[in-house]
């Protein structure tokens, strides 16, 4: 049995969207590698049906009314709860930055596809204009991704505040009993507490571990003896959203906006905020922008 400590690690957002959501999926099969390529991966997964995994990809546009023929692309694009867009007016025109996941994007009709393939940039590209058109609000379309590795029963604390973009390790196809045994994910209080109630708390992990490993021996799949899996039980999980959504998970999980946030979440909220925080200034250059 391993005790691990909290930890969260900010991804950096690849130009090709392929490689993000690769290793997202990744994630859920407890395989960091694999024979497929990203894009042989991602062909696979579409193929299956598997889209969730596409909302980890992000596709960013700039254009202006002038460069749309279709007005309705930008209505359509206004009205959809998966979609970031934000605009800077100027006396000449109106200028739109928008910023979707690639599950949205594979879901709009053609014709928008094809209005909007003519203005796709790169992420380095999306923040330049924004730096050029001084709209500093767009900052905030921009998308992050953190892979966390905390309890199963934490990873459920933040799955609930969370618009679903989420790839976590699957209890289902992922044995945890590999490799010297479950892995536990240390709780908030391990460390402050006398070594009986350590002792204690190691014994039972122990023995969930066993009846865990014990059942699969005995021909239990996976799926049906996660069911002796403690909650401590380590998990990995994988999070992209924009900075209005981290905002808004962050105030609830970190700063208790609802009402006191459990201990092991804040305890994780407070570094994802520490790593975003790092991963904005690295993208935008702007050492001012705070993600709290």
């Amino acid at each position: 049995m391993k005790i691990l400590k909290p930890d969260v690690t900010s991804w950096l957002c690849p130009e090709d969207w392929h490689t993000l959501v690769a290793r997202a999926a990744r994630v859920c099969y407890g395989s960091e590698t694999g024979k497929r390529t990203a894009e042989e991966l991602c062909s696979f997964l579409e193929k299956r049906n598997h889209l969730s995994m596409f909302r980890h990809g992000t596709k960013y546009f700039v254009f202006s009314l002038d460069d749309v023929s279709d007005y309705l692309t930008i209505s359509r694009l206004l009205f959809s709860p998966y979609i970031g867009l934000t605009y800077k007016k100027t006396k000449k025109l109106r200028v739109y930055f928008v910023a979707m996941n690639v599950q949205a994007f594979m879901e709009l009709t053609p014709n928008i596809h094809n209005e909007l393939d003519l203005h796709e940039v790169s992420l380095s590209e999306f923040v330049e204009k924004v730096k050029q058109y001084k709209h500093p609000t767009a900052f905030a379309l921009i998308r992050y991704t953190v892979c966390v590795t905390t309890q199963i029963s934490t990873s459920r604390e933040l799955n609930r505040t969370s618009p679903n973009n989420i790839a976590e390790q699957s209890t289902r196809y992922v044995s945890f009993g590999k490799r010297g045994g479950i892995a536990i994910c240390e709780p908030h209080w391990y460390s402050g507490v006398s070594k009986l109630k350590r002792f204690t708390a190691r014994l039972g992990w122990r023995v969930a571990g066993l009846f865990y490993s014990l059942m699969m021996r005995m021909g239990l799949k996976a799926e049906d003896a996660r069911g002796y899996l403690p909650l401590d039980a380590a998990t990995r999980v994988v999070y992209t959203y924009n900075v209005f959504e981290w905002r808004h998970i962050l105030g609830l999980r970190l700063l208790g906006k609802t009402g006191k946030p459990h201990p092991n979440a804040k305890l994780v909220a407070q570094m994802i905020a520490d790593e975003l925080q790092e991963a904005i200034v690295d993208v935008t250059g702007n050492v001012n922008y705070r993600i709290i």
